[in-house]
């Protein structure tokens, strides 16, 4: 008995140091905590995905900040009239005139870069009349169309450096007469027609109160174009009827034909002398003239309601390169031919100033006048100058 119950404390003994080892092996080793890395990356910036309709808005917005343009049309009218015994004391002829104006001015700006586009257009007729149709008659009174375009660097906030191009001309015929060979017209679309090239710079006057501009070319070429044979011959021939020096060897006038078959008919001196538009027989059709220009340019709004506005041109060009180039052809010419001397004349500088004045009554009702002073030397040696006063409609859109 004291055997067995030995025996059971051997027993638990050894139980109780299996459990005790069994425990401590567990408790000796740590345990591990489990940690969660984010690695998914965020983006802070906006979406690049815009409607449709916002880069529209965006676009147009951008375009409405570079462009500037204008449209202004008008259509002006006068009447004159007379009763019978009026014109029989004084002479006087009913007319009714009607004149149409258009002007439209496009200004591009990106950055430094800028580009200006000018067009204009004027059509009048005169209706002249009287109780009898037959003396009725139907002259032109207004015919004029114009296009510029002046790419420009900017250089500081008053000046630009660039160029400009521009031509002008008409649209319709000009007064017929019969010569003896059927009539010819006195002018035709590009005949004559007045090409400019200039390469300068231009001030623009800061103050917007006072939107002057000042274009100053040192480098300017002016070409002159009488394309039709029929104008060149109308002014041929009344050169040859009034100028008794425009005439042929023998001091008989001629035709324009009778010329082109003998040319030897003219003098070397008259062949040289101006006739139609500036250009000589020896320019044939066309005339290039190299030099300088200066053209200053005003145009003011008055009124909160722009009710008045003021725009003037003044344009002078002096070819003192096709100068320089006559007198040293005279010099060489008149050293081997001193029994005919090469006779020339000095060319004087070409002067444009043109003033419109619009005084607006309503939005579609207003007043226009209009003067143009001109001198060509070449055309005529006398200032040439026409006041035009006209009532009328007009219309003028903007985008700014």
């Amino acid at each position: 008995m004291k055997r067995f119950f030995a025996f059971l404390a051997i027993s638990a003994s050894a139980c109780v140091g299996i459990a005790s080892a069994q425990a401590t092996v567990e408790s000796a080793t740590p345990q591990e905590q489990v940690t969660f890395a984010n690695e998914v990356k965020t983006d802070n910036a906006a979406p690049a995905f815009q409607s449709e309709a916002q880069l529209k808005a965006e676009k147009l917005a951008l375009r409405k900040e570079r462009n500037t343009i204008e449209f202004n049309a008008t259509l002006n009218a006068s009447l004159s009239h007379f009763n019978e015994y009026w014109r029989s004391v004084n002479g006087n002829t009913n007319s009714l005139t009607g004149v149409g104006n258009i002007l439209f001015t496009h200004t591009y700006k990106k950055d430094k870069f800028t580009i200006g586009t000018k067009v204009t257009g004027k059509l009048g007729y005169t209706y002249n009349f009287t109780e009898a149709e037959s003396d009725s008659s139907i002259t032109k009174s207004q015919d004029e169309w114009f296009i510029q375009t002046s790419p420009a660097y900017v250089l500081s906030k008053s000046w630009n450096v660039g160029g400009s191009v521009s031509m002008r001309s008409q649209f319709a015929n000009g007064t017929k007469k019969d010569w003896g060979a059927g009539e010819v017209p006195s002018s035709q679309f590009f005949a004559p027609a007045y090409f400019i090239a200039s390469l300068g710079v231009t001030y623009v006057c800061p103050n917007a109160k006072f939107p002057i501009k000042v274009n100053i070319a040192p480098l300017s070429m002016n070409a002159t174009f009488v394309t039709s044979e029929a104008v060149r011959a109308y002014y041929f021939a009344d050169k040859s009827a009034n100028d008794a020096n425009f005439r042929d060897v023998d001091g008989n006038t001629l035709t324009y034909d009778q010329y082109l078959a003998n040319k030897d008919l003219m003098s070397l001196d008259n062949q040289n002398t101006p006739y139609v538009y500036g250009l000589t027989l020896a320019n044939h059709n066309k005339r290039f003239e190299g030099g300088s220009s200066i053209q200053i340019d005003f145009d003011k709004t008055f009124g909160k309601k722009g009710i008045f506005r003021y725009r003037t041109t003044l344009y002078s060009f002096y070819g003192w390169i096709n100068e320089v180039a006559q007198q040293n052809e005279s010099k060489r010419w008149n050293a081997t031919h001193a029994d005919n001397p090469l006779n020339y004349e000095h060319i004087a500088p070409t002067v444009r100033w043109e003033n419109t004045i619009d005084i607006k009554a309503t939005k579609y009702f207003s007043t226009q006048f209009y003067f143009q002073l001109y001198y060509n030397k070449a055309q005529n040696a006398k200032v040439q100058t026409q006041t035009v006063l006209g009532v009328g409609l007009a219309y003028t859109f903007k985008n700014k």
